[in-house]
């Protein structure tokens, strides 16, 4: 099955409704496909693997597919799409209480897949989850000449859920983190939650803060990264594991919780990997103090890097040859919306360096290009671009600016990047982007085309608006016109505001705060960005603070009456 055969039946069930108004509903949002999840590239850089959801109304069903894509290795040629494989699906009734009926019970027998990674350049493992008992099994298909893929089989299962699954094909590890009992391995978490089941209570005693974040009670257990060896050869060549799962920090020496808050990542050659843990110590509730932590995958006691440091930090990353860590870190120790500054670590004499510290922006993810620069995506006017920033001199050159870039990942042996890459008036596809380009002189090219039926005049490109808000600040914002529209008529004014409140609207797509439905359903929609909003520099983040109820209010309030005065057409 391939994408297009996908699409095109969800296209016929969701624009029939609106055939003649052509209008953008929430019901083709909805319905409209997404990406879940990681995108895993194949190590020679000629497939792709993602999830892909959809939701159907008319059939009340959530459906989940695995799909297999080529990659087009020509970055300087033009957007071009390839069919896609289906490797698996899971169809699921998304009513709250679904009727125990012949299909929803079959349902239950299937594979739902998740966290796909390439075990190499011709096997692809993925994720099955058991809700019932709990488990988690790797599963694997090979594939042989001309692409046709082999049945599923089984790699190794574990007796709970995993997440974050990562495969280093230099050492031939397997990671992936787990939630466990603080020091322990999954078999002894396996056996105290049995014990825990024959409790006839449900009570929690918490002699410590933490005790709730945001409206989620704070399990006693954490998250900790665990491995173990695979050996195989693909080509229908089954991989299979070679060693135990052994938790790789349960024997650092902590005072309080070691809980694995970020994605963690493998040196080049598959020996150690680098991760972030909030810092074990009795401010963890109020303390967003965290560290940079190296462990080796054979199971020593981790340890930090970055030690003494005051906020959170984020986003490590190795150097080609293992010997750096670069990463991002907050000063402030109880600050969420802090600048994030770039640190690069060096393993060779325990010195780190602060790479940029005038650029006056808070990148939020950061990788190598090579010895001498760095990659990072950052937040700037409404829009999230890509740079690339030198090392030394800190001069930041801008890759991608307009529009939105979401997840970043390497093509390994290239000068490309595939990104994922959304406007307000463009659904989120999959691109390759050269990392020669420079305000935006190459265009990233399109790999997937997820959403064909969402056209051009479905949708309303958005206009950038400046107004002067509170203290003559400016505040910037967007604007998205009805289609067909008429400034000779009036229409009613949507004003939308952001929460956070230290956010920013994005010229990004949305399947939750979509502008697009608003305009679409006939309203001027107006999105703006007070204080306090992020990726207009970093006094302009810090002053709402003792000022919620102040300066944002007045600033949206006076930026409206500016509108209004300009745009008669609004009613």
């Amino acid at each position: 099955m391939t994408i297009g055969r996908v699409v095109q039946s969800l296209t016929i069930a969701t624009l029939a409704m609106g055939a003649v108004a052509r209008q953008f509903t929430p019901e083709i949002l909805v319905q409209t496909n997404r990406f879940s999840g990681n995108i895993a590239v194949s190590p020679n850089n000629s497939l792709i693997a993602f999830i892909q959801t959809r939701y159907s109304i008319e059939d009340k069903r959530q459906n989940t597919e695995l799909l297999i894509q080529g990659l087009p290795s020509d970055s300087a040629g033009q957007s071009s799409t390839t069919e896609s494989q289906l490797v698996t699906a899971f169809s699921v009734d998304a009513r709250p209480n679904p009727p125990a009926s012949e299909e929803n019970v079959a349902a239950k027998k299937l594979h739902k897949p998740s966290q796909p990674v390439w075990l190499s350049d011709s096997t692809l493992g993925y994720v099955v989850a058991d809700s019932a008992s709990g488990k988690s099994t790797l599963y694997a298909v090979s594939s042989g000449k001309h692409r046709h893929w082999s049945k599923p089989y089984p790699v190794v299962t574990t007796v709970a859920p995993i997440a974050d699954l990562q495969y280093n094909a230099a050492s031939g590890i397997l990671a992936f983190t787990a939630a466990v009992y603080n020091g322990t391995t999954l078999e002894e978490t396996f056996k105290r939650d049995r014990k825990e089941q024959e409790r006839a209570d449900t009570g929690q005693t918490y002699d410590d803060l933490w005790v709730r974040h945001w409206d989620t009670f704070v399990s006693p257990k954490v998250s900790q990264i665990h491995t173990l060896k695979l050996g195989g050869t693909g080509h229908f060549g089954q991989f299979k594991p070679k060693s135990e799962v052994r938790n790789i920090i349960r024997d650092t020496p902590v005072d309080g919780r070691l809980d694995v808050t970020d994605s963690f990542v493998f040196a080049p050659d598959g020996q150690q990997v680098a991760f972030v843990a909030k810092k074990p110590a009795g401010d963890y509730a109020w303390k967003t103090t965290s560290y940079v932590y190296v462990a080796d995958v054979s199971g020593s006691a981790a340890a930090p890097i970055n030690e003494g440091d005051g906020g959170a930090s984020s986003s490590p990353a190795f150097s080609a040859d293992g010997s750096r860590i670069v990463y991002l870190q907050m000063d402030a120790p109880a600050y969420e919306a802090d600048r994030n500054r770039i640190k690069i670590y060096s393993s060779v004499d325990k010195s780190t360096v602060t790479v940029a510290e005038t650029w006056d922006r808070s990148p939020s993810h950061v990788d190598w290009v090579d010895d001498a620069t760095l990659l990072v995506t950052y937040n700037e006017w409404g829009r999230n671009k890509l740079a690339k920033i030198d090392i030394v001199s800190g001069t930041v050159t801008p890759i991608v600016s307009k529009h939105s870039v979401g997840s970043v990942t390497r093509l390994t042996g290239t000068n490309s990047v595939l990104i994922d890459y959304s406007a307000f008036d463009m659904p989120t596809d999959l691109y390759t982007v050269s990392l020669d380009s420079y305000d935006d002189h190459i265009e990233p090219k399109r790999v997937t085309d997820l959403n064909p039926m969402i056209t051009s005049d479905l949708l309303s490109a958005a206009e950038d608006l400046e107004f002067v808000g509170a203290d003559n600040a400016t505040i910037h914002g967007f604007i998205l016109h009805p289609p067909d529209f008429d400034p000779a008529k009036s229409y009613p004014l949507a004003f939308v505001i952001h929460g956070g409140p230290q956010s920013s609207f994005l010229d990004a797509w949305s399947t939750r705060w979509n502008l697009n439905v608003f305009a679409s359903a006939g309203f001027v929609t107006v999105a703006l960005d007070p204080q306090g909003s992020t990726g207009y520099g970093q006094k302009f983040t810090d002053a709402i603070r003792n000022q919620w109820g102040g300066k944002p209010y007045h600033s949206l309030m006076q930026s409206l009456d500016q509108l209004l005065e300009a745009r008669p057409y609004i009613d």
